[in-house]
């Protein structure tokens, strides 16, 4: 059985963890797996992709059994590079992703759910960055990115306290985008994906690249990026089409 399932539903690909017996726990095997479906997304037209889980829990991060193998230094190094590599794969993809978090995601699966773009949780889960619980420090890139989101204090905070993060806190905090109810969560992550799918593919690239871009860009080469990017999209042609539908109605 694969742990990961991948459809492409109406140009949105839809990505489910599929290990519910270990609560999507994250072994060698379904890094692998998850590394090789994120490198053939590349080659396909999708404008979007949406993971979700199978089961009650989201993920509940590494694999105890696979981890308990890792008995030195250099192979606890070298998985972690292997996850580094495959979440900033998810991170740099040029479509939006999405995270519909429907169960909660504690440790590692915290820190795989903020490689995304967007991040939708289930109402009645949590996240949870249990990692100083487990004797270790994150190992996925977590620190970088929550600091990133939350801001340096915050994220102090959450991974000193190790405690649940609930849908209401997530929000207010700016971890999540928004919450939903269990039986409404993918279906809202769905609407979110349809809303903007139909919008030309190079079009949904451009404000993606803007937006990620400008994070790390000063004032004046944001601005020279947005001219760039601006002027490209200028000639996509529903602009024109746009305009003359707009010119018609004032005649």
């Amino acid at each position: 059985m694969s742990y990961i399932i991948f459809e492409n539903i109406d140009d949105i690909g839809i990505l489910t963890l599929n290990r519910y017996q270990k609560r999507n726990a994250i072994n060698l095997e379904f890094m692998y797996e998850l590394s090789k479906i994120i490198s053939d997304i590349k080659n396909l037209d999708i404008k979007a992709l949406l993971v979700k889980s199978s089961g009650n829990v989201f993920c509940s991060g590494g694999d105890i059994d696979y981890f308990a193998t890792l008995d030195s230094k250099e192979k606890a190094k070298d998985m972690a590079f292997l996850m580094h590599n495959i979440l900033n794969e998810i991170e740099n993809l040029q479509i939006p992703t999405i995270a519909c978090i429907n169960g909660s995601a504690v440790g590692g699966g915290a820190e795989f759910i903020l490689a995304f773009d967007i991040r939708f949780l289930q109402s009645d889960s949590f996240i949870q960055f249990k990692e100083i619980q487990m004797g270790v420090t994150t190992g996925w890139g977590g620190t970088y990115r929550l600091v990133n989101l939350v801001g340096r204090s915050k994220a102090l905070e959450i991974l000193l306290c190790a405690r649940p993060i609930m849908p209401e806190e997530a929000l207010s905090i700016g971890l999540i985008n928004n919450y939903f109810d269990k039986e409404i969560i993918v279906q809202e992550a769905l609407k979110f994906c349809k809303s903007f799918s139909k919008e030309n593919l190079d079009l949904i690239k451009s404000i993606k690249t803007l937006v990620k871009e400008s994070e790390h860009l000063n004032n004046f080469n944001a601005m020279a990026l947005e001219r760039d990017i601006f002027s490209d999209t200028w000639m996509l042609g529903k602009r024109q089409f746009v305009m003359d539908k707009f010119t018609k109605r004032r005649k």
